[in-house]
């Protein structure tokens, strides 16, 4: 019977998210893997040799293990023995720096381990390794082929008898069903996935891929699970080569297209901290969404709501450049300026001066360099008393300001771009947040000679000056420029930073002036009226 109100072919649907604990996974899932609150999670992992592919599920199943507070999470392996898992979790990745209490139970067969961690929420949760051997396993079909898919469904029904079973991980399952036809297989993929979802139980298949990935005839693992992830490496240059992600089907939720960064940290392994921005998450995969899709998810938190830029002019740090405003106008807080410095003008210290001014007022800065590192950013510091706020009593760097220099690195534009977020939003791992407010990046147009995997420069500046808007940050950037005598249309073309940026300020030598002094003029300063003329700066030492 329908209930009153209710159309007889419509019923309400609430779903859960299952998060994965993996940053940038759940970032480009929108949250998690989105699945009906009756049913449960159905995920097939796929990629070629050495993609990283058990690594991934492994990291999947022991992150909801240790986090989820109780139950029962088994991983069958056909490829790794218990043992050999064991050592990767303990070893390489530290148990993903847990604080549980990991205990091993007794070894009752030789190819099972059972673990039990004291989890955060103050219960007991189990995690069971198994090394599923199809030889060793007798159960036969009709065809007489060894298939061992029953013996472990048989292995989770026995488990379910004494606890809640929360997650089921099969690697690989397709070395389970190799001699089984291909609709034969995809009939037994969706038992299995039945069995599981009766349950409530979670499931992870990871599957072998060709290279490449053959598009014409999706495999029975994809039409068999709602969440299907791509692993592989991908060629961005003819000697480099990166470990890339993609979503290809993702039922019930919205997801981030397109192919995704990501790396594998851990102890014996690889450190994975770029940009001085210590907020990986501990040893584990790491994941980039592109650039293209972090700017969609900055746009999708603000709910397409651009903060407005202010209405009161932020100091610029340099009283000569604060005069050329009219009518106590000026850059805004939430707008970006760029400084068109020509050589020997002294941009950069331009830049530490507006940061400066943002220290002076409580305000947390961020200077970013492509050419001085932190000694050299310390030592004008030291010798310019405008700059003397930056620096403690001990001459190091005072708590709210953080120098950050870009070394040449093979980095893509996703994690160049991804890392530098994180450190707009609050720098080291471990710490409380604290936004940055200010934040100068000195010569952003010459990305490509130190990245050379960063090929569309533009795209990736203008996704970077949107993005500070979103984080409410307060961006200068500094670009140099050849020398033009006060003539910018003789040297370069400056269509691309008037249409990139809110402000835009020219500076450079006027030889006709016989003066050390450098000039400068506004190029373009939205909604404010500024002089047009040229204007010289003075450096004072008070």
């Amino acid at each position: 019977m329908v209930p009153e109100g209710h159309n007889a072919y419509c019923y309400d649907v609430s779903f859960a998210i299952l998060k994965t604990g993996i940053d940038g996974l759940d970032g480009i899932l929108g949250g998690g893997i989105r699945y009906p609150d009756d049913a449960a999670a159905f995920a097939c992992i796929g990629g070629g040799p050495g993609t990283g592919k058990t690594l991934l599920a492994l990291e999947m199943v022991v992150r909801a293990w240790l986090t989820t507070g109780d139950g029962t999470f088994l991983y069958y392996s056909v490829e790794h023995s218990p043992d050999s898992i064991e050592k990767k979790l303990a070893f390489d990745f530290d148990w993903f720096r847990s604080t549980a209490d990991i205990t091993t139970e007794p070894r009752e067969v030789p190819n099972k381990l059972v673990l039990n961690a004291k989890t955060a929420p103050g219960g007991t949760a189990q995690l069971v390794l198994t090394q599923a051997k199809p030889a060793a396993l007798t159960q036969k079909n009709a065809r007489g082929t060894t298939v061992d898919i029953e013996w472990i469904l048989a292995e989770i029904e026995n488990h379910r008898r004494v606890a809640p079973v929360r997650m089921v991980v099969i690697d690989n399952v397709g070395l389970l069903l190799t001699d089984l036809e291909y609709f034969e297989k995809r009939a037994t993929l969706l038992e299995i996935r039945s069995r599981l979802l009766d349950g409530k139980i979670h499931g992870i298949f990871v599957m072998e891929e060709a290279h490449p990935r053959d598009l014409r005839l999706p495999s029975a693992e994809e039409f068999s699970t709602d969440l299907m992830l791509h692993l592989a490496f991908r060629e961005e240059r003819t000697d480099f080569k990166v470990r890339a992600i993609e979503i290809s089907k993702a039922r019930h939720q919205y997801y981030y297209r397109g192919v995704h960064q990501f790396s594998i940290a851990g102890r014996g392994i690889t450190r994975d901290v770029y940009l001085g921005a210590r907020n990986e998450r501990g040893p584990g995969i790491h994941i980039y969404p592109s650039v293209a899709a972090q700017l969609s998810m900055a746009r999708d938190q603000a709910q397409f709501s651009v903060p407005p830029r202010g209405e009161t002019p932020i100091e610029l740090g340099h009283p000569d450049l604060n005069r050329a405003f009219l009518d106590g106008s000026g850059p805004t807080r939430h707008s970006s300026t760029i400084l068109l410095a020509e050589p020997g003008t002294r941009a950069t210290l331009l830049a530490l001066r507006f940061l400066a001014k943002g220290i002076e007022l409580g305000e947390r800065a961020l200077f970013v360099s492509t050419r001085e590192d932190r000694d050299a950013i310390r030592r004008i510091c030291q010798r310019e008393p405008a700059l003397a706020v930056c620096l403690n009593e001990n001459g190091k760097f005072h708590p709210n300001f953080r120098v950050v220099y870009l070394h040449p690195e093979f980095i893509t534009p996703g994690k160049f771009t991804w890392d530098l977020i994180r450190l707009v939003q609050g720098g080291h791992a471990g710490e409380t947040p604290l936004p940055v407010v200010r934040m100068a990046f000195d010569n952003i147009y010459r990305l490509q000679d130190r990245f050379p995997l960063i090929q569309d420069q533009r795209f990736l500046i203008a996704a970077i000056v949107d993005m500070m808007r979103y984080e409410g940050t307060t961006p200068m950037f500094v670009d140099m420029v050849p020398p033009s005598g006060g003539n910018v249309a003789n040297t370069f073309d400056p269509s691309p930073y008037l249409v990139g940026f809110d402000n835009v300020l020219h500076i450079y030598f006027d030889p006709e002036q016989q003066s050390s002094r450098p000039f400068f003029r506004v190029l373009k300063s939205t909604g404010n009226d500024y002089v047009g003329e040229p204007m010289s700066i003075e450096w004072r030492r008070t």
